[in-house]
């Protein structure tokens, strides 16, 4: 939210990830800001309520799936050219950042 309201007249299409279940005062702060939907692994039943009530019944409530698995691999097309690389799945902790 801190770093879209840098330019908040400037968002279009902004979509909010959450990677956890999404509770009544998160909710409630989306209410207020400008977005299009939500993305999130589970929602507390009022706080779905109040989401769904955003944009005149408009917003965009999507429940993730937390069996999901990525694939190992990565393909992307660019102009016409495809790109295939192993997807980054390392995972930085405070020893990683010691290096």
């Amino acid at each position: 939210v801190r770093a879209r309201n840098a330019d908040p007249m400037c968002s279009f299409g902004d979509f909010v990830a959450v990677s956890h279940e999404v509770d009544v005062a998160t909710a409630s702060i989306l209410k207020i800001e400008v977005s299009d939907g939500i993305i999130a692994p589970g929602f507390e039943p009022e706080a779905l309520e109040i989401l769904r009530a955003k944009k005149g019944g408009k917003f965009i409530v999507l429940q993730a799936d937390n069996e999901f698995v990525f694939p190992e691999m990565e393909y992307r097309m660019v102009g016409g050219i495809g790109f295939m690389q192993k997807r980054n799945s390392k995972i930085c902790d405070a020893e990683c950042l010691k290096k």
